[in-house]
């Protein structure tokens, strides 16, 4: 096991009550649609993009199949805040707890819909909140990665040219 692995083990055991996985719900999306709830006090958007082909630049050269991309390349954006100031204090339990919706969300919108690449790029508020979000994103993605297997998906961090950010794709454009 990597250490980059065990520390998302471990701060998904840190966060695991307040993440509560199995039972944050996975909210209806849909691509151009922004999705909203209030949990905590705190207002999430979430939104699903597709991309054309020609954002496959995003990726650097030879780490993914582009030729077996088929136009099914989508973003997911979200973004949280407190009465319209974006939120760069937020306890780290509060986080997680919203962060379990959008990982929960984000997976059955795979299930369903099956895109070649999923990425998730940073948009908004400063590099350091975006890492904070990451982290807890790809603990929750770690611990649950026997979900992305039976889908036949991996995922990863990556530095897109356009900055750092994360994928989740088919195990095939690997091959």
């Amino acid at each position: 096991m990597t250490t980059r692995t065990l520390k998302h083990l471990q701060l998904y055991d840190q966060l695991s009550e307040a993440i509560d996985f199995e039972n944050a719900p996975a909210l209806p999306l849909k691509p151009g649609v922004t999705t909203q709830i209030d949990i905590q006090g705190l207002n999430l958007d979430i939104q699903v993009e597709q991309y054309p082909p020609d954002y496959i630049s995003y990726f650097r050269p030879g780490t993914i199949l582009y030729n077996k991309f088929n136009d099914n390349y989508y973003n997911i954006g979200f973004g949280i805040d407190e009465a319209g100031i974006q939120v760069q204090k937020t306890d780290y339990k509060v986080l997680a707890k919203i962060l379990g919706v959008v990982v929960r969300s984000t997976l059955q919108w795979v299930k369903q819909n099956k895109p070649d690449v999923l990425t998730l790029l940073p948009v908004g508020g400063t590099d350091r909140e975006f890492s904070k979000k990451l982290s807890i994103y790809a603990s929750i993605l770690q611990k649950n990665q026997n979900l992305l297997d039976n889908l036949g998906y991996t995922w990863d961090y990556y530095k897109f040219r356009t900055g750092n950010g994360l994928y989740i794709a088919k195990k095939e454009l690997f091959k």
